[in-house]
């Protein structure tokens, strides 16, 4: 049976960092969790074999206090804010590797939230979400651990102005992008006429793990629902910078 929460750490380094610790426990337990967090930051988020030359203005990240991140999975870079809905998807690894049929649970979970709000989500590309022909969603995955870890992201609003002087056009694109800036490739709910509360969203998002899903456990905040209360979860930035996180039993941070 799949968990489904609505919980968010304190930071994006540690939303990442917990990614890793439920993934590395997932095989082992046999734990089944689907967790909707929300992005804060800002923070710069790379996918796993990018350089920061290539995708990201190191100077004006600096300048803006806006820290460099780079997680376990493949795909693009990201601008995480607080308008950004996320979701992490972490199961056991199935027994045969389906890179598309991985992306298709991620994207289904998109287009069933952006379903409840009357919007129609295409998948495009590899692993975006469009609408329009504008993407509002990217869906990254990593095999890793005997897990399989499939996240991304839902764009319910966007700080345009910080993306276009910290972000680089990526040197790789979807054929559907066509060149086009971010602000112009990019569309959010907010762009859409949606103006749903983060609670709203949240139990939104919810509601599409149990329509997916079926039968699920929902935790609700103030429930535990980590796995470990001595887990200790380390996670590294761009700068080298190593720091720990450890999460109480019955901790469950409130998305909002």
């Amino acid at each position: 049976m799949m968990d489904v929460v609505c919980s968010s750490a304190p930071s994006v380094a540690e939303n990442l960092a917990l990614d890793v610790a439920l993934a590395k426990s997932a095989s082992s337990t046999g734990r089944k969790l689907l967790r909707f967090w929300w992005g804060d930051g800002p923070a710069v988020v790379m996918g796993s074999s990018e350089r920061v030359e290539v995708v990201v203005n190191a100077d004006a990240c600096a300048a803006l206090h806006v820290p460099i991140l780079k997680r376990c999975s493949g795909g693009g870079t990201v601008l995480q804010t607080s308008d950004v809905l996320n979701y992490s998807l972490i199961t056991p690894a199935p027994s045969t590797l389906d890179v598309r049929a991985a992306f298709r649970q991620g994207t289904d979970v998109i287009q069933t939230i952006l379903k409840s709000f009357g919007v129609v989500g295409t998948a495009c590309g590899t692993s975006d979400v469009a609408v329009g022909g504008r993407k509002i969603s990217g869906n990254a995955q990593a095999w890793r651990w005997k897990s399989l870890l499939v996240h991304g992201t839902l764009l319910i609003d966007f700080d345009f102005d910080l993306a276009e002087k910290i972000l680089r056009h990526p040197s790789r694109e979807p054929d559907y992008r066509r060149g086009r800036s971010h602000r112009d490739f990019l569309i959010t709910l907010r762009q859409l006429g949606v103006s749903a509360s983060r609670n709203e969203v949240e139990q939104a998002a919810v509601h599409a793990g149990e329509q997916i899903y079926g039968r699920v456990n929902r935790y609700i905040t103030g429930e535990p629902w980590f796995p470990s209360a001595s887990a200790t979860i380390s996670f590294r930035d761009h700068s080298s910078t190593t720091q720990a996180y450890q999460p109480r039993s019955s901790e469950s941070f409130p998305c909002s």
